[in-house]
């Protein structure tokens, strides 16, 4: 019985490339020896009401050269494109699997009582099954450390549904994985690679299953007392990733939901970079990225309000063939989407972050500049970070004139900065009065959200009237521009509130 946790890299190679990723100069280069080539096959079980995928693990049976080995797995962790899993594995007599001897070494108590249970011992049963052609290199980066790298070719089979497998893997057994980044871009170059945000066994579960993977919401950001701010950075930017990403296969699948929580996760990043630029900037070419990312995301998320909110709550009004047009509409930029995503700048893109933020990239060399707030603790160096998002807050809602929508929105945005702001040092600050300033934030949020996606809306049907003027539009167009005039007018409270309110002197 062998337990490990893994760090790993996964990139996904499209079938044309596989042969040629096999015979790059970069990898020969580095490889330590002569790879070695097998043949896996891989059956993974779980019970009929799939309670193990349920749970976060995976049961796998590997036949490689007439040996058989279990592996129970847990579901992944980390940031984006690089996975931190639990692994168990034991050797068995025969293509059985024996669920409860790999529950017997197992110290998570959880975990091993799942194990044992009647209902998976008694219950379970293939549900699919993966051949591979795998070829592996030991390779020795530059600063002496030793990567195991791993290409695989083949196919999933799955409830009568088949899936291409082509991935590269580089798994290092411990340290910085910042290199592991900078191999990939390498390769990149010459080889268009996507970031891997699923396993073989989620790509098998997804064949059995035709609704797209649920949106994944951002999860806390958990800092220390005694943590300097250069790593509550790394940890803020990490997290702002890993819920970007995290959404991508619902994306692929032209979900609604995912992509609105893909743009949340890319908004905190945003506002993350913003909040620290004076003191890590971000290179200009990855900014410049950013910023196209976001114009990418955004479009197709317009219409999908517009559609499925906006539309929906005019009265006096039958607004179901506006909404066809603009779901329609929305459809299409879906799939322009799903070909973004695809893109080599995007892949490049996140390889990129990864690597700064794990690499600390706002560093010169090994060490800060002298005098930098990043060498401080968090706890004492947050506050002028916190404040400069206040005052651009307070100082928007004093200029403010509520009947421009691009005021109201330059509002909404610095509500937005200084709610994350406080999300991100959560942890640091005195819990009732941080719950108070989120809250009051995330209802001035709200207000100024309608507003903004009235204003939008009154864009886009004006869009379509100029395709086809109607009664329908004009009508439709005239409710969001009178209901936006009489909405705009109960921030008077809610503006008032905010200004007073703080979180730090």
């Amino acid at each position: 019985m062998e337990k490990r946790m893994e760090t790993e890299l996964k990139l996904k190679v499209a079938q044309r490339d596989l042969a040629k990723l096999r015979e790059h100069a970069l990898l020969a280069e580095l490889a330590i020896a002569t790879p070695e080539e097998h043949e896996l096959r891989d059956t993974y079980y779980d019970t009929p009401k799939l309670d193990l995928w349920h749970n976060g693990l995976t049961l796998r049976v590997r036949t490689d050269n007439e040996a058989y080995i279990q592996t129970v797995k847990t579901a992944s962790g980390g940031s984006a494109g690089l996975h931190e899993r639990g692994e168990w594995e034991s050797a068995l007599a025969g293509p059985a699997p024996e669920p409860a001897e790999v529950a017997r070494q197992i110290k998570t108590k959880r975990i091993a009582e799942l194990l044992r249970s009647p209902n998976i011992v008694n219950n379970l049963r293939p549900v699919f099954n993966n051949v591979t052609r795998r070829t592996r290199w030991n390779i020795l980066l530059p600063d002496g450390r030793q990567v195991e790298c791993v290409l695989d070719a083949g196919d999933i089979h799955a409830g009568g549904r088949n899936a291409p497998i082509g991935e590269l893997e580089f798994e290092l057994k411990r340290g910085d994985p910042t290199q592991l980044f900078e191999l990939a871009l390498s390769l990149h170059k010459d080889i268009p690679l996507q970031i891997a945000n699923d396993s073989k066994a989620a790509r098998g579960y997804a064949l059995l299953d035709i609704a797209p993977p649920a949106p994944v919401k951002a999860v806390p950001v958990h800092l220390t007392k005694k943590m300097r701010l250069e790593d509550a950075l790394q940890c803020m930017g990490l997290n702002c990733l890993q819920q970007l990403e995290a959404n991508v296969p619902g994306v692929l699948k032209q979900s609604v939901e995912s992509l609105h929580q893909m743009r949340v996760g890319l908004r905190r990043l945003r506002a993350l970079l913003d909040m620290f630029r004076d003191i890590a900037p971000l290179p200009e070419p990855m900014a410049e990225s950013l910023e196209w990312l976001a114009g990418e995301l955004g479009a197709a998320r317009d219409w999908d309000v517009l559609a499925g909110s906006t539309l929906p709550r005019i009265a006096g009004l039958d607004t179901g063939t506006l909404r066809a047009i603009a779901q329609q509409r929305g459809d299409e930029l879906h799939r322009t989407l799903v070909q973004t995503l695809y893109l080599p700048r995007y892949t490049q893109l996140i390889l990129q972050l990864n690597g700064w933020f794990h690499g600390k990239g706002w560093r010169d060399g090994d060490a800060l500049p002298k005098g930098s707030p990043l060498a401080l603790r968090a706890a004492d160096a947050m506050a002028p970070l916190l404040h400069k998002a206040q005052q651009r807050l307070r100082k928007r809602i004093d200029a403010l004139d509520e009947d421009n929508p691009d005021a109201r929105h330059r509002v909404r945005i610095a509500a937005k900065k200084a709610r994350y702001a406080a999300e991100f040092f959560h942890d640091l600050l005195p819990a009732r009065p941080v719950k108070k300033y989120v809250r009051a934030l995330s209802g001035l949020q709200d207000k100024l959200g309608l507003l903004n996606d009235l204003a939008v809306a009154g864009t886009l049907l004006g869009e379509m009237e100029a395709r086809g003027p109607s009664g329908e539009l004009s009508y439709a167009r005239g409710y969001v521009t009178a209901t936006a005039e009489a909405e705009s007018h109960h921030l008077d409270t809610a503006l008032h509130d905010i200004a007073r309110l703080k979180i730090v002197r």
